[in-house]
């Protein structure tokens, strides 16, 4: 028989919701003790179960998780051989972080973790000196499951790849998040690119060419002039060039795109159905390019810079259609020598040979999208090759002086500069060209390998050693364009 103290202390040691309670009442105690018992030793059986259960299954766990990331590690690392081996395992830079990820344009250079948004011209032609080879590999670990491609400096297969373009297509994806008004020029390839560079190669001619230089001469000496009225003549003091070259690009864009003659001081106030003027239109929807495309209207319309970059992208579509109906209403003799005006009379001459044979046709939104096109890549390009062109002269005073001579042997002083004297300007050109090769505004240039293919590089050791170099299909292949500038040979 078990005594109160003992049943007491069982129920407690145990669980009271799996016992009968004890009773310290003799009345109200059961009669016989033994169902307790037996319902005690039966919970506390599967109490013990239950236990050995959960152990079993953490033992199971612990041991499954180590062997299914052996599992997967094993994959990569089969599939990472075989992707060296299709390459005949190329040398080249790793690192953690990929500079294809949102990540790793944000992260500042990190050895062995993140190359940076500007590695290209942090590593210029010396990544390619350490692997002693002109075509070398970048692997990167994120974004998952990894990112690869290859980096050219070779001039010889660098042409080779650009001027096959089957083989060698554009990777259009890269393209897609600019395309933003319209299929344009940059966006497609085949066919349709065959169609856009038809109707938008006419457009830069010598008669455009002149054009743009009339309207450069223009505003630079609206600039002078604005200058001599603050008091400036003798000396000028600029904090920030690309500010002040950036402005000089949005004029001789518009001027020489649109025939929208802008000032330097824009104090106009938007027409009607507009909340900003083309020219400050212009000016937001150039410097805020990637808001538009990273976030969406409902997102920009959470801050007021946001609500900006929406507003200006919806008035400069309004102000490209305006102009486009305008244009299209002009006799063809009236209409300028823009690039709006040549876009225009291009589409519609292919659009009427288009329909004797039943294909589509370059409509309006093509229009947009190609001048806006040329907007985005001339704009930024253009600024801030000027603005290393002039801090280039400003560190390097002789070349300085010789380029100034240069020019008032051809112009003499107090004349303005004609198209026909610019041409004549070899040494300028020079210096231009000089500037684009050492600070070149555009840091690589995207192929995608559409087939498999072989090419040959040298070593740059100065043995010229033949570097048989095999590119899978699929592979995505970067013209490095400082790695290329910076290569003497």
């Amino acid at each position: 028989m078990v005594s109160e103290c003992n049943w007491q202390n069982a129920s407690v040691l145990l669980d009271r919701s799996l016992v009968t309670p004890c009773i310290n009442s003799p009345t109200d105690r059961p009669t016989s003790p033994t169902p307790s018992l037996l319902s005690l030793a039966f919970n506390h059986k599967k109490m013990a179960e239950f236990q050995s259960d959960q152990h079993s299954y953490v033992n199971q766990l612990l041991w499954a998780v180590p062997v299914m990331a052996g599992f997967v590690a094993i994959r990569h690392a089969i599939r990472l051989h075989k992707l060296f081996s299709s390459i005949g395992h190329l040398p080249g830079d790793k690192t953690l972080i990929g500079p294809g990820s949102i990540l790793g344009l944000l992260l500042p250079y990190i050895p062995f973790v993140n190359r940076g948004s500007s590695f290209t011209f942090r590593y210029n032609y010396d990544i390619f000196k350490k692997y002693n080879c002109d075509i070398i590999s970048f692997f990167s670990f994120y974004p998952f499951p990894y990112w690869f491609d290859v980096h050219v400096a070779d001039t010889g297969v660098a042409r080779e790849i650009t001027s096959n373009r089957i083989a060698f297509p554009k990777p259009i994806h890269v393209y897609k998040p600019i395309n933003i008004y319209g299929t344009n020029v940059v966006t497609s390839e085949n066919e349709e690119w065959k169609l856009h560079r038809r109707i938008t190669a006419p457009s830069f001619s010598e008669r455009n060419n002149r054009l743009v230089c009339e309207e450069g001469v223009r505003i630079v000496s609206e600039l002078f002039e604005l200058w001599a009225k603050q008091g400036n003549e003798s000396r000028v003091e600029i904090e920030d060039a690309v500010e002040t070259t950036a402005q000089f690009a949005l004029m001789a864009i518009a001027a020489a795109g649109f025939g929208a003659r802008f000032t330097w001081d824009d104090d106009q106030k938007p027409p009607n159905g507009y909340t900003f003027t083309f020219q400050k239109a212009l000016n937001v929807v150039m410097s805020n390019i990637f808001y538009r495309i990273a976030f969406s209207d409902r997102i920009l319309s959470l801050w007021q810079k946001g609500r900006d970059v929406r507003d200006a992208f919806n008035d400069f579509k309004n102000y490209m259609s305006d102009m486009i109906e305008t244009r299209k209403q002009q006799a063809e003799e009236d209409r300028r020598a823009d690039l709006l005006s040549n876009l225009i009379a291009g589409a519609a001459l292919e659009n009427s040979e288009m329909e004797t044979t039943s294909q589509h046709s370059f409509g309006d939104d093509e229009l947009v999208g190609n001048v806006f096109i040329f907007l985005f890549a001339g704009h930024e390009t253009t600024a801030h090759s000027l603005a290393f062109t002039l801090a280039l002269l400003s560190v390097h005073q002789d070349v300085q002086q010789k380029l100034y001579d240069s020019l008032i042997s051809i112009v003499t002083e107090g004349k303005q500069p004609t198209y026909g004297d610019i041409v004549r300007w070899s040494y300028g050109l020079a210096v231009i060209y000089e500037a684009l090769r050492l600070y070149s505004p555009v840091p690589a240039y995207p192929k995608h390998a559409a087939e498999d293919y072989n090419v040959v590089t040298y070593s740059n050791d100065g043995k010229n050693t033949p570097i048989p170099v095999s590119i899978p299909k699929g592979t995505h292949i970067l013209i490095n364009i400082a790695g290329l500038h910076y290569n003497r040979e």
